[in-house]
């Protein structure tokens, strides 16, 4: 401890040395594992998880509860990868870009491969957050502060053009999937008047369609009914090369891709310091970046490591980004982060400007667990992935009804409801509809996920310029900037679209 302290004086030091006690070493080993476990069940979400361990921490010193929590946080992050390469169902938001690529080397017998550069660039892009987050996390917290409702909201728009744009598909089916899923997004109380809108008598509704109940829908009875109709195990190459050469292989891919490793990593840093934005949004503007400026973006969704770098990057990297202004403004730059909010006010920690004067030490120790926790996920996940990628090998009649399982109890464990059950199911349907039919779900995914800040933005925007549309559009420089993103998304897409006819 007194070496620390001569090392780090004041309470960058005695934080460090706060994390060192066993107690809290043994928190962030527990914590990690915890985390990666409930993670990587479909629907089961990081916020989810810290929702259902916060009462557990209660009891405990606060410097183990809190610490416990962050760490299985970073776990469920980076596991919500695991099922989205396997199975093609994201475990988390964030995870939804990862089964663009990541299932397609699944089913070419390379699901190890796809997993150790998951767990690589998880765990690098978190510890790379972590120092982001430790040594400007008040220089990030002022930028992000100068998002307000305008800016939230020509974000999301931006976020809607840029999936035909990342995915390559049709311009009008991926704004018409987006529309959907904004229109989903508006059941439940408006935010304004509070007044109830398209719930159907059903008094659950007043708080909206849960986004958790959609995604499981969406992605897990879709796939699972596509692949009972396949009939067939989930890896379609019979090669079953030794798993320990495709985990160095993976190790190999990141270390010789440095540039599209930390073009994902600083996106997911910046985007999760922004209040509300996260990782799910952090994943399709990383992609879209990495398959802008590849030598070869045909490639992508079809396999391209490149694609599950930016994206699992850009997922993790966003842990240390979305608690710059969690911390520093009181202000969560995420669900899972409004979650630890609330498990910070439990034990006493009040997040908000002066958070590092009142309780440096607890912050400097939370922070340092969030730089251990990411070596651990590298550890834990380079050591599992030999075997998570036998998974891939099971034949489907016994994969189909075990996630099945899975997804009803992560339906109906949301909020104990039985309606979320059937609107799983009905979303289900909705996801084998936009399949056939060729639209883009992730379209309709990332329209539900943006739709409620995007509603909130636009209303507040619009009152605070007085329904004057110039002043609106132009209300700060980021605002433009992000006018003009995106035109340029609408007009490569459009663009791209005419050349393939």
């Amino acid at each position: 401890m007194t070496a620390v302290l001569l090392l780090f004086p004041g309470a960058l030091g005695t934080g460090l040395g706060l994390l060192l006690q066993p107690p809290v070493i043994a928190a962030i080993f527990i914590g990690v594992a915890i985390g990666i476990i409930f993670g990587a069940i479909p629907g089961f979400s990081a916020t989810m998880t810290l929702i259902l361990f916060t009462p557990v921490t209660i009891p405990f010193d606060p410097s183990v509860a809190l610490v416990f929590l962050v760490s299985a946080y970073g776990g469920a992050v980076y596991a919500g990868s695991i099922p989205a390469i396997l199975i093609n169902t994201p475990g988390a938001p964030g995870s939804v870009v990862t089964c663009w690529d990541g299932y397609e080397l699944t089913k070419s017998g390379r699901a190890t491969y796809a997993l150790a550069v998951s767990a690589v660039v998880s765990g690098l892009a978190g510890i790379i957050a972590a120092v982001a987050l430790l040594a400007t996390g008040p220089i990030l917290a002022d930028f992000a502060l100068g998002f307000g409702p305008v800016e939230l909201f020509l974000l999301a728009i931006f976020a809607l053009t840029i999936i035909p744009a990342a995915k390559g598909q049709s311009l009008l089916k991926g704004l018409l999937g987006g529309t959907f899923g904004l229109l989903v997004a508006t059941v439940g109380s408006d935010p304004q008047l509070a007044q109830p809108r398209a719930i159907f008598d059903q008094p659950l509704l007043r708080s909206g369609i849960d986004f958790v109940v959609v995604l499981i829908g969406l992605f897990v009875f879709a796939e699972m009914i596509f692949l009972a109709a396949r009939g067939e195990i989930l890896t379609t190459d019979t090669d079953r090369s030794d798993d320990r050469a495709q985990v160095f292989e993976g190790i190999r891919a990141v270390i010789a891709r440095p540039v599209e490793f930390l073009r994902g990593t600083f996106i997911g840093i910046f985007i999760g310091s922004l209040p509300g934005a996260g990782a799910d949004v952090a994943n399709f503007v990383a992609y879209n970046e990495a398959k802008r400026w590849a030598s070869n973006p045909a490639e992508f969704g079809k396999g391209a490591i490149e694609g599950i770098i930016a994206a699992d990057s850009s997922n993790n990297a966003t842990q240390g980004g979305a608690l710059i202004p969690t911390l520093t403004v009181g202000i969560p730059g995420s669900g899972s982060t409004a979650a630890l909010l609330s498990a910070f006010a439990i034990h006493g920690l009040n997040p908000g400007p002066g958070l590092f004067q009142r309780s440096g030490v607890l912050v400097y120790a939370l922070i340092f667990s969030l730089f251990l926790g990411n070596i651990l996920i590298l550890v834990y996940g380079l050591s599992g992935a030999q075997y998570f990628g036998k998974i891939s090998r099971i034949p489907i009649r016994y994969i189909i009804p075990t996630v099945i399982v899975l997804a009803i109890v992560g339906a109906f464990a949301v909020r104990n409801s039985y309606l979320d059950i059937f609107i799983m199911l009905l979303f289900g349907l909705v996801g084998i509809i936009l399949v056939i039919s060729d639209y883009p779900m992730v379209s309709v995914v990332i329209g539900v996920i943006v739709g409620g800040f995007a509603e909130e933005g636009f209303v507040q925007g619009w009152t605070i310029n007085q329904g004057d549309a110039v002043q609106f559009l132009a209300a700060s420089n980021i605002s433009i900037i992000l006018l003009i993103l995106i035109v340029l998304s609408l007009v490569i897409t459009a663009v791209r679209n005419r050349q393939s006819e």
